[in-house]
């Protein structure tokens, strides 16, 4: 009888592949026409601590450091079991799709809230989310060609019941196909990969009614459809009034307006970026803070009216980020401009020789006066007003919603007493909740998938499912 995994983001991908590796049949079902869900838009990387890229490119890393950091941000929400499983099988994430998949996942980048760079991607043309995802659905694909009876992917399936037996034992899942006809599977193992709810505004105005109005990064696909299931099922619903607000995503000048942004991807401000306020055309936050932080000083000290602040990156992270950077300034989200040229085209009240001095003072100095870690700066040497840089306008948006379901270290959903659920009952990723607490860390929502998933099939193989 086939595991039925719901949602074909990462964390179904990494969980149906890893059943696939254990021997085991997979049914993959997925409410829209396509596979990757948010995932696939992930635009910075993967995190890992003493993966084998870290100790090649000699950067010293721990589970300890990374759990600490997670800690840290998480604010005291969340659980500390789940963010330690988290750190401690992030090298083995990192090299079970490195080795397992091919992924060189070769670089890294050092993101806010983390102590060091340990978010892994790729040196080649795809962002990371795409790659890893088109990478593990194509292995999917061809196994589902070759031999359907291991791997069938369903598209267009809409589950709307989940069924028990006695002893609270999983018996099947209810779904309706493209002509809206109910069909049932019958499974002993269902593993919920359904993702968030930053796009249902229903949701939002239910659990952080703050964030309606803002735009946001997700998909009209992520509108919480495993997280109601679960609570009608008897889940544990936990940290839902925690949503992360990303401080950068691009506003497009040719829609200003839209309620649907591109993330500006943490690692531009990894790799040197730096934000500017329009009020005054200069620095006014350590851009490698925590998410929320960043957030907060957006929102308070920038225009009100617009909410928005601008991303200021030197041609030196052009170097790094290449591919990135032509895709951004291909959507018109980014353009590149000498200093002179933007301070005029922007209306800053500060004069272009006074913004390249400034740049000079931040690629040079020593310490910084927003305690920054200044371990990369792209500005280059001799800046002047004709220096050439890298320029877009950023806003806060709605981008990750931190709670969910809760789950156990085995990733198996728990009731209101802390009980697994159902036997054979599992969740993994942004549908869960615990794993980040009040504010999660750039490159984690990749691990979280692939850890958990992997976990989710590890557990189901070895046919011990979640006790009661």
């Amino acid at each position: 009888m086939s595991t039925v995994v719901i949602g074909t983001g990462l964390a179904g991908l990494a969980c149906a592949n890893q059943l696939l590796e254990l021997n085991e049949s997979v049914v993959l079902l997925d409410k829209t026409g396509t596979i990757g869900g948010n995932s696939s838009k992930a635009s910075s990387g993967i995190n890992g601590a003493h993966s084998t890229t870290q100790q090649e490119l000699k950067v010293e890393d721990t589970a300890d450091l990374f759990f600490g950091d997670t800690q840290k941000s998480a604010k005291g929400l969340g659980s500390p079991e789940l963010m330690k499983k988290l750190a401690e099988d992030s090298h083995l994430a990192i090299e079970w799709l490195q080795k397992n998949f091919d992924l060189k996942l070769d670089v890294l980048a050092q993101l806010g809230g983390h102590s060091v760079a340990r978010t892994h991607r790729s040196s080649g043309k795809l962002p990371p989310g795409f790659e890893i995802v088109s990478t593990l659905s194509k292995r999917l694909k061809e196994v589902a060609e070759s031999n359907p009876e291991r791997c069938k992917i369903l598209l267009n399936s809409t589950v709307v019941d989940v069924k028990l037996g006695e002893g609270k034992q999983i018996t099947g899942v209810v779904y309706k196909d493209e002509s809206g006809k109910e069909n049932t599977l019958e499974t002993n193992n269902v593993v919920f990969c359904t993702g968030g709810f930053g796009f249902s505004k229903e949701m939002l105005k239910k659990y952080a009614p703050e964030c309606v109005d803002l735009p946001t990064t997700n998909g009209p696909h992520t509108t919480g459809d495993g997280q109601r299931l679960l609570e009608t099922l008897g889940a544990d619903l936990i940290d839902m009034t925690h949503i992360q607000v990303h401080p950068t995503g691009f506003v497009d000048p040719a829609d200003p307006d839209s309620g649907s942004k591109f993330l500006a991807a943490e690692a531009l401000r990894g790799h040197g970026g730096i934000l500017l306020n329009p009020i005054t055309g200069k620095r006014f936050v350590n851009e490698l803070t925590t998410r929320d932080v960043v957030t907060e000083a957006i929102q308070s000290q920038c225009p009100k009216d617009k909410n928005n602040a601008y991303l200021v990156m030197g041609e030196g992270i052009y170097e790094v980020y290449k591919n990135n950077l032509d895709f951004y300034m291909f959507k018109k989200l980014v353009k590149k401009v000498t200093i002179k040229e933007f301070v005029e085209e922007s209306k800053l009240p500060i004069s272009a020789e006074d913004l390249a001095k400034d740049l000079a003072t931040y690629n040079t100095a020593s310490a910084d006066e927003f305690g920054r870690s200044l371990v990369t700066r792209n500005f280059g040497d001799n800046i002047t007003p004709e220096t050439n840089i890298f320029v877009g306008q950023v806003t806060p948006v709605v981008h990750f919603t931190m709670g969910g379901a809760k789950i156990d270290t085995n990733a198996a959903v728990l009731d209101k007493n802390g009980n697994p659920l159902a036997k054979g009952l599992y969740a993994a990723g942004e549908v869960s909740g615990g794993v980040h607490g009040a504010n999660r860390l750039g490159g984690s929502s990749l691990l979280e998938c692939v850890v958990y998933g992997r976990t989710a099939a590890k557990c189901i193989a070895q046919k011990g499912g979640a006790r009661l």
